[in-house]
């Protein structure tokens, strides 16, 4: 400023200057802690989440996601975690019975076990230095009549000092990753064995129980007089539409092919509703609602 107050152009210049920039500087403090509050708001849910396993929903019945979850228990690969870069895969887990270190087993849900042995410091687990044993826990419950929660807990724990070491969250969400997977193929495959069945004229779909009075004989199909009469005619059309497992029980297939996987083993003179028919397999479901494919030769009509 000149003796005579007045400012001169560079000291205005540089005042301004200097009050820009304190704005500016307050300005982005106020971002930066803003955006360090949620960062840990962030890091709180997802530590959180993890602690408790992950939890999902698919837009499945209970029995799709059941055959699904059957598949992956029975997968030799865990997930989401590995040992070496070189190898980014662990392979030879089993499915298990029970599994202790997750303590009593939910009161809801169909709850199942996949342990893998022998595992040296699991990625994705936190501290993992040491040789150990991979559990994974899943718990499976009907939500709706077209919905499915899934539940699964993973855990590490060291062979020698016993440590449990959690997860991080990853192999949990690739195992439900694997799952929804895994309804979506079994969805396709039964949609290509249905449109292959509709184009093949040596593979005929099965009637509907309400549409079978069309393939009875003419006599069959006459007013129905007696009591007697309408039973035989009512148990005529159920051995059409079942069959049962031969007594050495039956494998329920996830699709028309001996190789195909095994979704569970069938007992003896179990019986199941025909949803399709091909030349050599029945398309069926079960009494508890599960689906797959049986071979012919592992049924036999009702007595």
């Amino acid at each position: 400023m000149h003796s005579n107050g007045v400012i001169c152009p560079q000291e205005m210049s540089f005042s301004l200057f200097n009050r820009f920039t304190n704005r500016v500087t307050a300005s982005l403090v106020r971002r930066y802690a803003l955006g360090a509050i949620w960062i840990t708001a962030a890091c709180v849910s997802v530590c959180r989440a993890s602690d408790d396993g992950f939890s999902g929903s698919l837009d499945a019945p209970e029995a799709e996601v059941l055959q699904a979850v059957h598949l992956i228990v029975n997968d030799p690969i865990i997930y989401g975690t590995y040992s070496y870069e070189k190898e980014k895969q662990l392979k030879g887990a089993k499915p298990a019975s029970s599994v202790k270190v997750f303590g009593d087993d939910p009161d809801q849900g169909k709850v199942f076990f996949k342990v893998l042995e022998n595992v040296l410091a699991p990625r994705h687990f936190k501290e993992t230095a040491d040789l150990g044993t991979i559990y994974l826990r899943y718990i499976v419950q009907g939500t709706g009549s077209g919905t499915t929660a899934v539940h699964i807990d993973a855990v590490y724990i060291e062979k020698n000092r016993r440590r449990q070491h959690e997860s991080d969250g990853t192999v949990e969400a690739s195992e439900f990753q694997a799952i929804k997977d895994r309804v979506e193929k079994l969805r396709e495959d039964h949609k290509a064995v249905n449109d292959t069945a509709e184009k093949d004229s040596a593979v005929s779909p099965a009637a509907p129980v309400g549409s079978i009075s069309r393939s009875v004989p003419e006599s069959a199909s006459k007013t129905v007089s007696s009591a007697g009469e309408l039973e035989a005619r009512v148990t005529e059309l159920r051995r059409r539409a079942e069959v049962r497992t031969v007594p050495g029980g039956a494998a329920l297939k996830s699709a028309p092919y001996r190789t195909a996987a095994t979704l569970q083993s069938l007992p003896a003179q179990a019986e199941l509703l025909v949803v399709v028919l091909t030349k050599y397999w029945y398309g069926v479901e079960t009494t508890d609602g599960h689906r797959g494919w049986v071979h012919r030769s592992q049924a036999e009509p009702l007595p």
